[in-house]
């Protein structure tokens, strides 16, 4: 609270209360030094002097800010001193102030917002009073404070998943420790009444936990919070609470053959026991993975498409009459090949292999080249080669349309003539689809004749001379051996 301003002479003049008011948190760490200011009062005027300016002690305060301002007088009268403000300092730093209040000012209509004696901090009189102190703290200028503990900000919980007779709970570690060592975790399954220690384990910036002992079918409200300092004394802000009921799952399927093809994988298992309501296929490869496919209860096996590549986990699980997962029965290691290259020019299925502007009829070996296509199945890996030998220019992954879009580098010891490229991959329903189209290749090797010389390039000057002489010798040779 600042200080209270002075008392003018005139009628009415009495100063304000006290200066203003402000309560303000601050955060501090060990070592910390707090340099507490408070302002003094603004002297009273009297009947043949101002009052005084209140005063601030803070060194900080080089310009005088936080100190009031001394009365004047309107000839008649005089007003009093302006109090000054409180201020706190940190390190040299302030921090944290509040304003003095306003004298009473001079001559019969004066005011308590008199600019002459205006209270320390203001750069003008202050008109609104709804944040001066009361008028129990007119002659109590103070500083009070009480120290609070900080804590670890709270974990943003990710998803809380049902367990038999237990919860799993995912989160992310508080994005703040607020200066706070945190030692461990502890997890509410109560809305927060009450506490336990929770184990955990992180794994590329994610920490999980399991709470064992709950009862099946039975709802909690689980949250979890950080704990530290000492003997893990401080408590952290807890999470948002999410509602978890766990439960018995169905049983794995079992799995009885897993077969690939170029982009797809074939799974069929045979049903637990249980009232099953259908299954939940999918895939993963550690760092992505996504579903594979749905079926009713009667369906037990599933096709599905994924790019080629290995290093595949691909399982299945049951889902029960509430729509609850049941257990997951997997194979890992499993390697998805692409299309091959093929050996021969295939048939052409619809569509053509285009160019960003259109269709491409014509290429230069050894330039970069952006091939598109389109009306593969999604997510599926598509060879493209160019013929004649046939010479992979690499592979793409279509989008989710079945599109591709990719720049490949044609080879630049393609003979120049005709070639034809060729896209291979799988249709929606897996089975092949070929694009194919051909191209006139130019800047590349000039085709030879079977004599060795290059019939692509004119006969001129010496080398009809020396064609000429060739022929003088062959028939020389023939006359003598006659």
């Amino acid at each position: 609270i600042g200080a209270a301003g002075g008392d003018g002479t005139a009628l009415g003049a009495t100063g304000q209360d006290a200066g203003r008011l402000v309560a303000t948190g601050i955060d501090v760490v060990a070592g910390d030094v707090l340099d507490l200011f408070v302002g003094t009062a603004g002297g009273d005027a009297t009947s043949s002097t101002s009052g005084t300016a209140g005063l601030n002690a803070d060194p900080a305060d080089v310009d005088g800010d936080f100190d009031g301002v001394a009365g004047g007088t309107d000839g008649i009268d005089f007003s009093g001193g302006g109090g000054a403000g409180s201020s706190i300092v940190v390190d040299g730093d302030v921090i944290a102030s509040t304003f003095g209040g306003d004298a009473g000012g001079a001559g019969l209509d004066a005011s308590a917002d008199n600019e002459d004696g205006r209270g320390g901090g203001y750069t003008s009189a202050d008109t609104d009073a709804s944040y001066d102190a009361t008028a129990t703290s007119a002659s109590a200028p103070v500083i009070t404070g009480t120290g609070v503990a900080c804590v670890a900000d709270a974990p943003y919980l990710n998803f809380v998943s049902a367990e038999d007779g237990a919860a799993t709970v995912d989160f992310v570690a508080p994005e703040n420790d607020n200066g706070i060592d945190i030692t461990g975790y502890e997890v509410s399954v109560d809305g927060g009444a009450t506490w336990d220690a929770l184990a955990t384990t992180t794994s590329e910036g994610r920490t999980e936990g399991t709470v064992t002992g709950l009862t099946n079918e039975t709802a909690y409200s689980v949250g979890v919070r950080a704990v530290g300092g000492t003997s893990s004394s401080l408590k952290g802000q807890p999470s948002q609470f999410q509602s978890v009921t766990p439960y018995r799952p169905l049983p794995a399927p079992v799995i009885t053959s897993l077969t690939t093809g170029p982009s797809q994988v074939t799974l069929t298992w045979t049903a637990p026991a249980g009232a099953v309501k259908g299954y939940d296929v999918g895939w993963s490869t550690g760092a992505m993975g996504d579903r594979g496919c749905a079926t009713a209860p009667t369906v037990l096996t599933c096709t599905f498409v994924v790019p080629a590549g290995s290093g595949y986990i691909v399982g299945v699980r049951a889902i029960d009459s509430q729509d609850r997962l049941g257990v997951y029965a997997s194979r890992d290691s499993v390697t998805v090949p692409g299309p091959a290259v093929p050996s021969a020019i295939p048939t052409r299925d619809d569509g053509d292999i285009v160019g960003p502007t259109g269709p491409i009829t014509s290429i230069i070996a050894g330039q970069k080249l952006t091939l598109q296509g389109s009306g593969f199945a999604p997510n599926s890996t598509v060879q493209l080669t160019i013929f004649s030998p046939p010479v992979s220019l690499g592979t793409v992954v279509t989008d989710e349309n079945g599109a591709f879009s990719v720049e490949v580098t044609i080879p630049a010891n393609l003979a120049n003539g005709t070639h034809t490229l060729v896209a291979t991959g799988i249709n929606p329903d897996g089975t092949t689809r070929n694009l194919v189209i051909t191209v006139t290749v130019s800047g590349g090797v000039a085709t030879l004749a079977n004599t060795g010389f290059d019939t692509a390039v004119p006969l001129t000057g010496g080398a009809l001379a020396l064609l000429a002489g060739a022929g003088m010798l062959v028939g020389a040779r023939r006359r003598s051996s006659n």
